[in-house]
């Protein structure tokens, strides 16, 4: 906004206040003048009111005044507030005058004007003159959106562990048996298992007045620990020592599919359906990282063709292999266990996820030396177990590995 104009507005709107308060401390003169002839004696109010109209009006002069001498500063500056100043005092200059004479005058081509050092944030501010812009919220890289429980079948549970009982082995004399023969007697053994509840936590330790004076830092710490606690619960689910599925779920058998030089992961894929499927399950998800997704989905044939279809290569279709839709995420990646790694399986028959305590945000001021330093910890925390009931409703295995037997075997 120009400078000086600004101020002229400021100033026509002092003065223009300025007449309304002398119109009314009239009005209360002439009031008063009234008050004496007919009572002989002046009000007390309205001789109040003319004493603050009085003091209101001598406050405005001495605004007016300030106004004026700031107008008159800026005016007389050796530095012009503004281009349109600048240019102006320029032209005005004995110099280009005679230029401008000359130039009508055709004697010269054309005029040379210089101006004074014009006024600029870079050269002339100094700190926070002109405030900035806040954008809400907290930026930051983008955690994964697929997680391995949205996969799974779901549950919830008021102990510490899960126990199940799995038919450890059964005999089969089922048979065709002549008349007045015996028939043969079937026999199985039967295994109580367990699966413990296990704790997935973090917590963060900030000050009250970071929590107060920081718009939406609460609402970020909650988001970030949470999305932290699913990254980490995706490893525990797949990659755990002891329950993760990479454990649990029956291997892919490798020598099953052998003597294909040519062999990719789509084979691979449709070999470990068939070695479920063999199992007498149905599988309804394949698991595999993206890295190795995009490899496969832009493989091409000799004529270079896409070997998937492509509204599948160009996103507008779910893939699927022998029916069974593909899930991409980085739950399987190279920091847990292996990029290459992939699982199918029948997910509803192969386990359930148990909930003891569902994933929750605690706030706490007692916490270690919390209320005399006056921090506030904040936990994020949650119990699961995972018990495998039939690993052979999954097969577990690796791209490259799988890749190489099939040709090399």
């Amino acid at each position: 906004m120009d400078l000086e104009k600004t101020i002229s507005e400021g100033l026509e709107s002092v003065k223009g206040h300025m007449d309304v308060l002398k119109t009314d401390l009239d009005t209360r003169y002439d009031k008063l003048q009234e008050e004496v002839k007919s009572a002989g004696v002046a009000d007390e109010a309205t001789k109040t009111e003319i004493k603050n109209l009085e003091e209101i009006i001598a406050g405005q002069k001495d605004r007016i005044e300030a106004i004026e001498k700031s107008a008159n500063r800026l005016g007389s500056s050796n530095e012009p507030v503004n281009v349109k100043s600048v240019i102006q005092d320029a032209l005005e200059s004995k110099g280009v005058q005679d230029q401008m004479e000359a130039f009508k005058a055709g004697q010269t081509s054309g005029f040379t004007m210089n101006t004074k050092a014009v006024i600029t944030e870079s050269g002339s501010y100094t700190g926070d003159v002109v405030p900035a812009d806040y954008v809400a919220g907290i930026k930051y890289d983008a955690e994964r959106k697929t997680h391995v429980r949205q996969f799974l079948p779901n549950g919830s549970t008021n102990s510490d562990k899960i126990r199940y009982i799995k038919e450890s082995g059964f005999t089969d004399n089922t048979g065709i048996v002549a008349e007045g023969n015996a028939s043969g007697q079937n026999d199985f053994s039967l295994t109580a298992t367990d699966a413990v509840v296990e704790k997935i936590a973090a917590h963060f330790r900030v000050s009250k007045e970071a929590l107060n004076d920081t718009a939406g830092l609460a609402s970020h710490i909650s988001l970030r620990g949470m999305e932290k606690y699913m990254k980490e619960e995706d490893a525990y689910l797949l990659y755990d020592a002891t329950y993760g599925l990479n454990v649990t779920a029956t291997d892919y058998a490798l020598d099953l599919y052998t003597n294909d030089t040519d062999a990719q992961e789509h084979d691979v894929l449709l070999e470990a359906i068939k070695q479920v499927e063999n199992r007498n399950f149905t599988p309804s998800a394949i698991m595999m990282g993206i890295g190795r997704f995009y490899e496969m989905i832009r493989r091409k044939d000799a004529n270079g063709n896409y070997i998937f279809p492509n509204d599948v290569v160009f996103g507008t279709r779910v893939p699927v292999v022998r029916g069974v839709p593909i899930i991409a995420t980085n739950a399987i990646n190279d920091t847990d266990g292996d990029k290459d790694d992939f699982l199918v399986a029948d997910f509803a028959q192969m386990t359930t996820l148990f909930d003891r305590e569902s994933m929750q945000v605690r706030f706490y001021e007692q916490d270690q030396d919390n209320v005399v330093k006056d921090l506030v910890t904040v936990q994020i925390s949650g119990r699961l177990a995972l018990p495998t009931y039939l690993p052979n409703a999954g097969a577990f295995g690796n791209f490259a590995t799988a890749i190489i037997n099939a040709g090399n075997s």
